[in-house]
């Protein structure tokens, strides 16, 4: 703010009102416009009388100082608040304020009884007409009667479009100099700025920064005075990042897909949500029983809790039922069994998997084992599919035995025999003869029990063919013998032939 004091004598004080009139004309001509010219005023408390009018403080005469110059707003007398205000019109950008205190055109001076009339006021800007909703410009907080100036220049560089002077006795005691009541005696108040909401710079010819809210700047700098949603920035001219959003980019991004950056207005994720949310800003979570991506996937009903998972792994939050394999419990056991799939499976046939409950392997063991889960390695001189290969001629000396799968002897053969396994007999070996001896007669009572078969064989073919032979015969007697009887019956009809005839029939019709 800059603040001049007027000279005292009243020569001085007529050529410094002229200064000020030309300077005034400068600053308005040479930069900004005096926004409150002839604009409509208003004061809270006027003088009962007609000449002393609120809008006589923006007529933009202030020659006479005087009450009797017809060119001031007079307050009335004996409040206790004083208040006076123009109206803009609009939310203009202002860039100070020029007020011009009634002197009764005397010295202004400690003797002057209007010095203490100003002491303690205020000045707001406002957007609407409660002075409260809007920006305390200027706060008197120092001045006396000895140094309060007049003429008052206040920078003063805010939007709005109500300009308030504020004066007040409410709270006693008040300050040495102090009138005991307020008054808002003016006789010019002066409002510079920008005609044209939008612009800056002295010719206010420069547009506001497109992202400046409302399109309001500082009229001087150019600096906005509010961001557009989604930006931030002296000039509102940066996107909001690092996660951030909306107004002053002080909402934070929700769970975007990869940690990306959301919509910079809205929050909304260009890309879709990261697991275990869902929604246009990806703000909700997963309903209980859904998981991953846009909540698509359900849960297992094989978890320990059905269909009770983490949200975003789909991972079951009670572990899985017997069977099924963690931490999804999507699928059956695959070379394992039972809780959690903490047991291996033994050595099923051709190494399929066993019975995700019990281990059980289904189609048999694989060669050398044995059980119903084939953990058990063939003993008792055993080998092979089953088990049901007897082990060779092995030496034992701490109870070993052929090895499991292959029949292999882990220390060798007894004496008398070779081979991996131990079924080949040594040439000239002392078990050889007793075995030939053995084999040759096994093969000659195999011999004999064929020459009997054959034989029971032979016989038994005589015998059906000796009954066959009968039976033939007795067939043709009863045949010949119903012939004859039949014959008796009708002589004309037939006549006789020899039985040994290889006619079809014993007997033909006589034409």
């Amino acid at each position: 703010m800059f603040l001049s004091n007027e000279p005292k004598s009243e020569k001085q004080m007529d050529t410094w009102k002229q200064l000020l009139i030309v300077l005034g004309l400068i600053r308005l001509n040479a930069s900004y416009v005096n926004l409150a010219l002839n604009k409509a005023a208003w004061q809270r408390y006027p003088f009962h009388t007609t000449p002393w009018a609120a809008n006589l403080a923006v007529d933009g005469r202030y020659e006479d100082l005087s009450a009797g110059g017809g060119q001031c707003a007079i307050s009335a007398n004996a409040k206790h608040i004083a208040e006076w205000r123009v109206d803009l019109g609009e939310v203009l950008s202002i860039q100070s304020l020029f007020i011009q205190h009634r002197t009764d055109d005397l010295p202004w001076d400690e003797r002057n009884q209007y010095t203490s009339r100003f002491l303690g006021f205020s000045v707001y800007i406002s957007n609407t007409t409660n002075k409260d909703d809007g920006t305390l410009c200027f706060k008197d907080t120092n001045f006396t009667v000895d140094t309060i100036p007049n003429t008052v220049n206040i920078t003063c560089r805010i939007d709005g479009r109500y300009v308030t002077f504020f004066n007040n006795r409410t709270h006693p005691p008040y300050p040495i100099g102090y009138s005991s009541y307020a008054f808002a005696d003016l006789c010019e108040v002066e409002v510079y700025g920008c005609p044209i909401s939008g612009f800056y710079g002295e010719n206010c010819s420069i547009p506001c920064p497109k992202n400046c809210q409302e399109r309001y700047c500082d009229i001087v700098s150019g600096a906005c005075r509010g961001c557009d949603v989604g930006y931030l920035g002296q000039k509102c001219d940066e996107q909001c990042n690092n996660n951030t959003y909306g107004s002053k980019c002080s909402k934070v991004c929700q769970h975007c897909i990869n940690a990306e950056q959301c919509d910079y207005v809205n929050g909304s994720c260009p890309n879709g949500c990261a697991k275990g949310t869902y929604g246009d800003k990806c703000d909700i979570a997963c309903p209980s029983g859904l998981y991953g991506y846009n909540c698509q996937d359900n849960c297992s009903i094989n978890c320990g809790v059905p269909e009770r998972c983490d949200r975003v792994t789909g991972r079951c939050e009670a572990g899985c039922k017997i069977g099924w394999d963690p931490p999804k419990c999507d699928a059956e056991c695959e070379g394992t069994f039972g809780d959690n799939c903490s047991n291996a499976c033994g050595f099923c046939f051709e190494k399929e998997h066993c019975h995700p409950l019990n281990g059980t392997c289904i189609n048999g063991c694989d060669s050398g084992y044995k059980g119903q889960q084939c953990t058990q390695v063939c003993n008792n001189s055993t080998y092979g599919p089953n088990c049901s290969l007897t082990c060779g001629n092995c030496l034992y000396l701490y109870g070993e035995q052929c090895h499991h799968v292959t029949g292999q002897c882990p220390l060798g053969c007894v004496d008398g025999f070779t081979g991996t396994r131990c079924l080949l007999l040594k040439e000239g070996s002392q078990y050889l003869y007793p075995i030939i001896y053995s084999s040759s007669a096994a093969l000659g009572v195999i011999f004999l029990l064929v020459i009997i078969i054959i034989v029971k064989r032979k016989r038994s073919r005589m015998r059906r063919h000796e009954q066959e032979k009968e039976t033939k015969r007795k067939v043709q007697s009863y045949q010949l013998n119903d012939v004859y009887d039949y014959a008796g019956e009708d002589q004309a009809s037939f006549y006789e032939v020899d039985a040994s005839s290889e006619s079809d029939h014993i007997y033909a019709p006589v034409n």
